[in-house]
C-alpha cells in the first residue's frame, strides 16, 4: 500500500509542476503585452502632444526644420550605397568613378548637415522663447538630432582618416597606380587609359608618387647589372680597364634605353597638365636626379682622375667618345633646372677628360725618355718599348682614336685661347719616337759586343722598316722607310764584317814552306784555329736573335757568302798536301766541310728547335762527306 501512495504522489506533483510551467509562459506573454501596450501609450501621448503643437503657430517652423533634416537622411543613404559599391568594384575606371561620386556625397552630406543644424537650433531657440518647455518631446527630439547632424558633419573627416572609406579608397588607388607604373608594359593604352583616369583624380598629389615609384623601379634596374657596382660611391677603381668599358656600355644604355623610356613616359602619362606647369620635365629631372644618373657622372669622374698612364689614354678617349656619341640626346633628355645638377656633373666629367687625356698625352716623350736607364734586351731583340710605344702612336693615329683625340686637343687648346692644327698632333708623335731614337742609341752604345750593338739596331730598325702599311708608317712618310732600311742594311754589313772579318784572316793563303810536312802542319793547325774561332762565335751568338724571318733569311745569306766561299778557296789551294798525308782520308782532321759549314751558318738566329733540327741535317751533311772523300782518293773542290 505504501508503495502505491508513493506512486499516486508522484503523479500528481508531476501534474501540478506541469500546470506551473504552463502559468509561468502565460505570465511571461502577458508581461511583454503589457510593456508593448505602455510604449504604445507613451508614443502616442507624444503622438498626441506633437499632434497638438502641429495645430499651434509653430509648427510651420519645426515642419522647415524638419526637411533639411530629412535630407540629410537620404544623402547619408547615398554614402553608405557607395561605399559598399566600392566594396564589390573590380574595374579601375568605375573604382574612379565611385570614388568621386563618394567625395562629392561626402562633402553633400557635410554642407546638408550645416545648414540642418543651422535651422534646428534656430527651431529650438525659437520655441522655447515663446514657451515650449523643456521636457517636451519635440524638444527632445530636436536635442538627440542636433548629436545625430553633429556625428554625420564628421562623416567626411572620418572618411580620410586612417581605416576610413576614403581613405582605404585612395590607398587602393595608390596600389594600383603603383602596380601600373611598375608594370613592363606601362605604356600600353589599357595602361595608359587607368593611369590618366587615376591621375586626374589624384590631380598634383600623384607627382611625388610617381616620381618614387619610378626612380625605384629603375633603381632596380641598376641592381641587376652592374651598374649596380658603378654607382656605389665607396667602390674603389682597382680593374680600371674593366671598369672603364662597363662604365662605357652603362652609360650608353642608362641614356638610351632607361632614360629616353623615362622622358617618353613622363611627357605621355602628365600631357593633360598643361605646359605651362611643366609636370613632364620635373618628373623627369627629379627621376633622373635620385635614381643613379649623377653617380654614374661620378663614378666617371673618378675613373678619369685615376693614376695616369699611357695605356688609360686610349680607354679615356673611349669615354670621351661614347659621351660625344649621345652628347645630342643628353642635352635633349636633361634640360630644365631640375637636371642643372645632371648638366653640371656632365660638364666636370667632360673636363676630367679632356684634361685626362691631355696630361698623359703631352706626357708621353718624357714617359719614353724615362726608360732610358734600363737595360735593352740581352738577345739584341727588339725591346718591348719600342714595340708598344710604336703600337700605341698606330693606335691613337688610327680611324677610331685620332678623330677623338683631335677633337679634345681642339678643347684643351680652345680653354687656353690657341688654335688647334693637325701638325700639333704630328709633332708630337715626332717628339715620341725621336725619344725612342735617342733611346736605341744609348742603348746600342751600352752593349759590350759590337756585333750584339749592330744585330741590336738593324732589329730595331728592321722593325721601323715593317710599319709601312701602318698609320704611323703613313704619317712618317716613305722617306722616313727608306732611311730605316738603309740603316738596316748597313748595321748588318757592319755585323758580318765585324762578327767574321778577324776569323777570316786566319784562311789567308801563304806560299808553302819547303818542307811538305811543315806546311801540312801548319795547314791542319789553321783549318783548327778556324773552326775554334767559328764554334766560338756560334757558341756566343747562339742566343741572339733576328725577329724579323726575311731579314734572318738574308743575313744567313750574306754570311754564308762571306765565310763559305772563303773557306772553299782556302781548301782548294791546300788539299794536295791533304791528300798527300792520308790518300784514304783526307779529310780526317777537317772539323767543318764547306757544305756542314752552311747548313751551320743558316741555323744562327733561330728558335732551339729550329736550330736543333738543322744542326742535324749538317752533321749528316759532314758525315756523307766524308763517306765520299774515303771512297774517292781524289779531294776535288766541287766535292767539298
Amino acid at each position: 500500500m505504501s508503495l502505491e501512495r508513493l506512486k499516486a504522489m508522484r503523479s500528481l506533483l508531476k501534474s501540478e509542476m506541469e500546470k506551473s510551467e504552463t502559468f509561468s509562459l502565460v505570465l511571461e506573454k502577458i508581461g511583454t503585452k503589457l510593456e508593448e501596450i505602455n510604449t504604445n501609450l507613451l508614443s502616442l501621448e507624444a503622438d498626441v502632444k506633437v499632434e497638438r503643437w502641429r495645430s499651434s503657430p509653430f509648427s510651420d517652423h519645426i515642419r522647415h526644420t524638419i526637411a533639411p533634416i530629412s535630407a540629410v537622411l537620404r544623402v547619408f543613404v547615398t554614402v553608405q550605397e557607395l561605399e559598399r559599391s566600392l566594396l564589390s568594384c573590380k574595374d579601375v575606371l568605375g573604382y574612379v568613378s565611385d570614388v568621386k561620386r563618394l567625395e562629392e556625397a561626402l562633402k553633400l552630406l557635410s554642407s546638408s548637415c550645416v545648414l540642418a543644424l543651422d535651422w534646428l537650433k534656430d527651431t529650438i531657440q525659437f520655441l522655447s522663447e515663446h514657451g515650449m518647455p523643456e521636457d517636451h518631446p519635440c524638444g527632445l527630439r530636436f536635442k538627440t538630432s542636433i548629436k545625430l547632424l553633429e556625428e554625420l558633419q564628421m562623416t567626411e573627416a572620418r572618411a580620410y582618416l586612417r581605416g576610413g572609406s576614403l581613405y582605404i579608397a585612395l590607398e587602393n588607388l595608390e596600389t594600383e597606380f603603383e602596380w601600373i607604373l611598375e608594370d613592363e608594359e606601362v605604356l600600353s593604352e589599357s595602361n595608359m587609359r587607368k593611369l590618366k583616369t587615376i591621375i586626374k583624380r589624384l590631380d598634383a598629389h600623384c607627382v611625388p608618387s610617381y616620381i618614387k615609384i619610378r626612380t625605384r623601379v629603375i633603381q632596380k634596374r641598376f641592381e641587376n647589372g652592374y651598374l649596380h657596382k658603378t654607382i656605389t660611391e665607396d667602390d674603389n677603381v682597382q680593374d680600371t680597364e674593366g671598369d672603364i668599358d662597363q662604365w662605357r656600355l652603362d652609360m650608353e644604355k642608362a641614356l638610351k634605353e632607361i632614360y629616353e623610356f623615362e622622358s617618353k613616359l613622363c611627357y605621355e602619362v602628365f600631357e593633360d597638365f598643361g605646359e605651362e606647369h611643366d609636370v613632364p620635365l620635373r618628373c623627369f629631372g627629379a627621376i633622373a636626379s635620385n635614381s643613379g644618373l649623377l653617380q654614374l657622372l661620378r663614378f666617371g669622374s673618378r675613373i678619369s682622375k685615376c693614376k695616369k698612364s699611357p695605356p688609360k689614354l686610349l680607354k679615356l678617349l673611349d669615354c670621351f667618345s661614347t659621351m660625344d656619341n649621345i652628347r645630342t640626346e643628353f642635352n635633349r633628355l636633361f634640360k630644365g633646372e631640375l637636371c642643372s645638377g645632371i648638366r653640371r656633373e656632365t660638364r666636370e666629367l667632360i673636363s676630367n677628360l679632356v684634361n685626362g687625356v691631355c696630361e698623359i698625352f703631352w706626357e708621353l716623350p718624357c714617359q719614353v725618355e724615362l726608360q732610358r736607364p734600363n737595360n735593352p734586351p740581352l738577345d739584341g731583340g727588339v725591346p718591348k718599348l719600342v714595340s708598344v710605344v710604336t703600337e700605341y702612336c698606330n693606335k691613337l693615329l688610327g680611324d677610331k682614336n685620332k678623330p677623338v683625340l683631335s677633337k679634345i686637343l681642339e678643347i684643351d687648346l680652345g680653354w687656353k685661347k690657341e688654335k688647334y692644327q693637325e701638325e700639333i698632333l704630328i709633332g708630337h708623335i715626332y717628339n715620341i719616337l725621336r725619344e725612342i731614337a735617342l733611346n736605341l742609341d744609348a742603348w746600342s752604345s751600352s752593349k759590350k759586343e759590337t756585333a750584339l750593338s749592330y744585330i741590336f739596331m738593324m732589329n730595331n730598325h728592321s722593325h721601323f722598316c715593317g710599319l709601312r702599311d701602318t698609320h704611323l708608317g703613313k704619317m712618317m712618310g716613305e722617306s722616313w722607310l727608306n732611311a730605316h732600311e738603309q740603316y738596316r742594311d748597313y748595321y748588318a754589313a757592319l755585323y758580318v764584317k765585324e762578327s767574321w772579318g778577324k776569323l777570316l784572316s786566319l784562311l789567308t793563303i801563304k806560299s808553302q814552306p819547303a818542307r811538305r810536312k811543315r806546311a801540312r802542319e801548319s795547314i791542319k793547325r789553321t783549318l783548327q784555329d778556324f773552326a775554334n774561332g767559328f764554334d766560338e762565335i756560334y757558341t756566343k751568338q747562339s742566343d741572339w736573335v733576328v725577329e724579323d724571318e726575311r731579314l734572318r733569311w738574308k743575313i744567313c745569306q750574306a754570311m754564308v757568302r762571306t765565310v763559305v766561299p772563303r773557306y772553299k778557296s782556302y781548301l782548294q789551294s791546300y788539299i794536295m798536301l791533304l791528300v798527300e798525308e792520308d790518300p784514304m782520308r783526307p779529310g780526317n782532321d777537317l772539323s767543318y766541310t764547306p757544305k756542314g759549314l752552311e747548313m751551320k751558318l743558316k741555323t744562327m738566329f733561330q728558335s732551339k728547335e729550329e736550330t736543333e733540327k738543322t744542326y742535324k741535317c749538317s752533321h749528316f751533311v759532314n758525315k756523307v762527306m766524308d763517306l765520299e772523300v774515303t771512297q774517292n782518293s781524289h779531294l776535288t773542290f766541287e766535292a767539298i
